[in-house]
């Protein structure tokens, strides 16, 4: 199913949500975050100025410029990537995703509304990258990579490279949790699904990369020579 139109996405919103910079959180490549005004379980992601899609392509090969602007639209790929996530696969997975409460327009364009990841305690969950920086890759870190795996390995889903700064541990008294916030690829069409086969040779791949990246990070804290812009990036 195709994500909203414009026309669409004017019809399940009610009115312009007000951000005000005192609401961003995190900023992006492509997008700046904002605390929900409303919803403290919430974010809004909103694209940068200097990245909307017409920019976007214009500054790509003329060969890519020929794709529709929709293609460079990170909100409404990452929208209609998390409804084919959701609708998709079971729960085993879905336990590690966002939700998407749908396009939004905001007094800085539209938005795509999406849970924002708490901790317990209420603040907001780490990333895996600043977690291991500050804790090493320790019993909660192994636990929740681990569970991810497994849970990634049974269903295979076909989202993009695994990139710890992607994710984040939610922490839990009892149970915490990986969950991706970034990086979902985007929404296949009819004549590219893959089977489970094939997704699961590209599985191995993303895992080997993923565990590469762990390791280089254990590397570098060992060597002190941590992510600093990234870390420095969100505030919790």
């Amino acid at each position: 199913m195709a994500g909203p139109s414009l026309q669409e996405m004017s019809t399940i919103t009610n009115k312009e949500i007000y951000l005000s910079n005192e609401l961003i959180f995190s900023s992006g490549g492509n997008r700046i975050c904002y605390h929900h005004p409303k919803h403290h379980d919430r974010c809004l992601k909103v694209l940068r100025p200097d990245r909307l899609p017409h920019q976007r392509r214009a500054a790509k090969h003329w060969l890519a410029r020929l794709l529709p602007l929709s293609y460079y639209d990170e909100n409404r790929v990452e929208y209609e990537a998390l409804q084919y996530l959701h609708h998709t696969y079971s729960d085993t997975i879905r336990q590690h995703l966002p939700t998407s409460y749908g396009i939004k327009q905001t007094n800085h364009g539209w938005a795509h509304e999406t849970t924002l990841v708490r901790d317990r305690d209420g603040l907001i969950s780490q990333t895996l990258e600043q977690y291991i920086w500050e804790n090493g890759l320790d019993q909660t870190a192994q636990d929740c990579i681990a569970r991810f795996k497994k849970s990634w390995e049974s269903e295979t889903p076909n989202t993009r490279a695994l990139i710890p700064h992607n994710m984040v541990i939610q922490r839990d008294d009892q149970d915490s949790c990986l969950i991706l916030i970034d990086g979902f690829g985007r929404k296949p069409s009819l004549s590219r699904v893959k089977s489970n086969t094939s997704n699961a040779g590209l599985y191995k791949r993303r895992i080997s990369d993923f565990d590469a990246r762990i390791k280089k990070l254990i590397q570098r804290k060992a060597q002190n020579n941590g992510p600093t812009e990234r870390l420095e990036n969100l505030m919790r």
